[in-house]
């Protein structure tokens, strides 16, 4: 049995619980797609707001800016300026961006905490099975990329059903909204965020399964 064959074993034996891990992957990654592609059309409405605004279409920006300002001081009894208010949209939309960012990235760090969590409670069940393979004759270097493909298709997996529902779910909002999917979703997204998926997974099921393949037969195996 080579390494490969092994890795899809495991995967078929223990399918509820990498279903599971895969499911908890998924939601990671769709969260992030939401939120960086808020934050990609964010941008991308601020960027071309401001050409807007340099082109031939000047007067309609002016009319567009001086008509919310005039709204904004007859709610708020206040008599600003439509340079002001163009300022704080401006403002308002690049702290909603950094936001989305910042959001994004704690998601990324919680999925990747969970990848890592998924992976060390799986090999600690395996404990035992790790310890008849290596009396089998597998390698401790064999071991580690058996466990790291395993994470590494986990990951793949998860990112794959991540984007898939991600993907519906903006191409619905877009729609609505009448917003092209290209600018919520670029091109270069979906396959940067699978392979960041799969290939932070296999890093990360390289941490629990050092330990793992390094101990002693005798400490696994009573």
């Amino acid at each position: 049995m080579n390494i490969y064959r092994l890795s899809m074993k495991n995967l078929r034996r223990n399918k509820m619980r990498n279903f599971f891990a895969v499911v908890r992957i998924s939601f990671g990654v769709l969260i992030l797609l939401v939120l960086l592609s808020s934050g990609i059309g964010l941008n991308t409405f601020l960027k071309q707001a401001n050409s807007f605004h340099m082109n031939d279409n000047v007067n309609n920006s002016d009319l567009i800016i001086s008509t919310v300002t005039n709204q904004l001081n007859a709610i708020l009894g206040v008599n600003s300026t439509t340079s002001v208010i163009g300022s704080k949209i401006d403002t308002l939309i690049n702290n909603a961006v950094y936001i989305l960012d910042g959001l994004a990235s704690i998601v990324f760090l919680v999925g990747i905490l969970d990848i890592m969590n998924t992976m060390g409670f799986n090999l600690n069940e395996r404990n035992r099975e790790i310890g008849i393979l290596k009396t089998m004759g597998f390698s401790e270097k064999e071991l580690l990329i058996s466990m790291s493909l395993e994470a590494g298709l986990i990951g793949f997996f998860g990112g794959i059903g991540g984007v898939i529902l991600g993907s519906l779910g903006i191409s619905i909002v877009a729609m609505f909204i009448g917003i092209p999917i290209s600018i919520l979703i670029p091109l270069w997204l979906i396959p940067s965020v699978i392979v960041l998926t799969t290939v932070l997974a296999s890093i990360l099921g390289l941490v629990p399964g050092w330990f793992a393949s390094y101990r002693n037969i005798e400490e696994v195996i009573p």
